[in-house]
């Protein structure tokens, strides 16, 4: 934007959009939840718990769906890792 290429920035950023919303749907206090599950697919960290299990506070459907759009976007560094750890989140339910 600071170089005026409002079009690069849409075609960046747009994308992005239907995930955001996602992470920050109501209950809000829970975004935290999808930034962490974001962090864990990414490498960032070995584990997906969070303090007082709040982890909890979504659920597995809003995982996958996180997920996925990370993936459409473009967002997951290393998908084949990515891939690896959501099976091990869908086996953790029994799926």
């Amino acid at each position: 934007l600071g170089r005026g290429d409002s079009q690069g920035f849409h075609a960046a950023l747009d994308p992005t959009v239907p995930l955001a919303r996602l992470i920050f749907r109501a209950p809000t206090q829970y975004y935290k939840t999808g930034v962490v599950f974001l962090a864990w697919l990414n490498g960032f960290q070995d584990h997906f718990v969070m303090l007082g299990g709040a982890q909890s506070m979504r659920p597995l459907p809003y995982f996958v769906e996180v997920f996925k759009l990370a993936d459409g976007c473009g967002l997951l560094a290393d998908p084949e890792l990515a891939a690896a750890r959501m099976r091990k989140l869908l086996a953790l339910y029994g799926l």
